[in-house]
């Protein structure tokens, strides 16, 4: 009995925050987080928000899944953000990458926008806000709440960036949408959110991933998710947790801006795969695997095999789940004609299938050049040697 009363006391005394940082339409990564949270029915004390990661946190207060689901399937840019008139594209299906995910008449329109009204303007999130959020059952909710945003400094007057971080019993009544408002506002591209005369803008600026919030409140472990990464204002060290798991994607997870219900479905199944790997129920980083079937050396080996192969990054593979699809990929591979397409797939099993022909010793040699083969690339020629040729 004692074991279990131990056992009950650290539950007790555990308080677990779950941390959201910002990235505008990356956010639905985040829900898929969550779902693997749940799934495992880890309780959650606490969640703080940057930006996007602040809508997301009232849901998770709200313990409301159904809800977030239907809301992040639903959202398109228009729903989000004031770019009028539309413009509809005449190329649905083309590559809009170089605009940053917007088609080019639809960049332009977005450009006109910031330069004529200081930034888009985001009712449209407003009113999707005042029909999501639930400001009642966030203040009653068992988990506690907290956002970051910043003061937009007046640089006449020399002011520095000052970042303001508030929980719920810190937000006055009735203005919990307007501070998550004003943790959203992306300046430049979005308007800066008054608040009783005073301007704010995205929390992001100050602290991208709100961990320090939650240490300030007794969090003792920390489930961190990172959207943006390459954002220069993220740069802190936490060495004073002791339970901190940093979930992040090894995938480009797309634009912030463009909302798009088709890379939104793909962002909610990584998300769930990246947690459940950070909360080592699987293995992988591109790819997710089985937990403990490989080696280290063999699971970077297997995970450059399947990018190389562009296998489907959405399943969970056994052993022989993976060397199933390596071969159908292959022989499916040797079908095709070459081309620009398949010539990295085509070098990378010409090269291991000539290395198969060598005598044993060469071949163990061979195997380990650090030649002019890119790291990725050798690491799926181990595999297909050791595993599938």
């Amino acid at each position: 009995m004692g074991g279990v009363n131990e056992r009950t006391e650290r539950s007790m005394e555990q308080k677990t925050a779950l941390v959201l940082g910002g990235g505008g339409a990356r956010g639905a990564y985040e829900i898929g987080v969550w779902k693997a949270i749940r799934e495992q029915k880890i309780p959650i004390h606490m969640v703080t928000g940057t930006s996007v990661g602040s809508i997301n946190g009232a849901i998770v207060a709200q313990d409301e899944y159904d809800l977030a689901e239907s809301l992040w399937k639903e959202l398109d840019t228009e729903m989000v953000l004031d770019i009028h008139p539309r413009v509809k594209s005449q190329d649905p299906e083309g590559d809009s990458l170089k605009t940053g995910g917007m088609k080019p008449e639809e960049a332009l329109l977005y450009l006109k926008e910031i330069f004529v009204h200081k930034g888009v303007g985001t009712q449209g999130l407003y009113q999707l806000l005042h029909q999501y959020l639930d400001e009642k059952k966030v203040r009653s909710s068992s988990i506690l709440y907290g956002l970051v945003t910043a003061k937009m400094p007046n640089l006449k007057e020399k002011q520095i960036l000052e970042g303001v971080r508030l929980f719920i019993d810190q937000i006055p009544e009735g203005k919990l949408i307007h501070f998550i408002m004003a943790s959203s506002s992306f300046f430049p591209a979005m308007q800066a959110y008054e608040i009783d005369g005073i301007a704010y803008i995205d929390g992001g600026y100050v602290e991208q991933v709100p961990v320090s919030m939650a240490l300030e409140r007794g969090a003792t472990r920390v489930i961190a998710v990172e959207l943006n990464p390459e954002n220069p204002f993220h740069k802190k060290k936490y060495d004073e947790v002791a339970d901190l798991t940093w979930i992040r994607s090894f995938w480009d997870l797309g634009s912030i801006l463009v909302f798009d219900r088709k890379n939104t479905k793909r962002l909610m199944q990584l998300g769930y795969l990246d947690a459940r790997k950070a909360l080592g129920l699987n293995q992988g980083q591109y790819f997710t695997f089985e937990r403990g079937i490989f080696s280290k050396e063999v699971l970077e080996q297997a995970d450059s095999a399947a990018k190389v192969f562009e296998l489907d990054p959405f399943l969970i593979y056994s052993k022989e789940g993976l060397e199933k699809a390596l071969r159908e990929e292959i022989q499916k591979m040797k079908r095709k004609k070459w081309s620009r397409e398949v010539s990295g797939r085509m070098l990378v099993l010409a090269t291991a299938e000539k290395i198969m022909q060598l005598p044993k010793e060469t071949r163990e040699a061979v195997k380990e050049y650090k030649g002019i083969v890119l790291q990725e690339e050798k690491g799926a020629i181990k595999y297909l040697l050791n595993h599938i040729l």
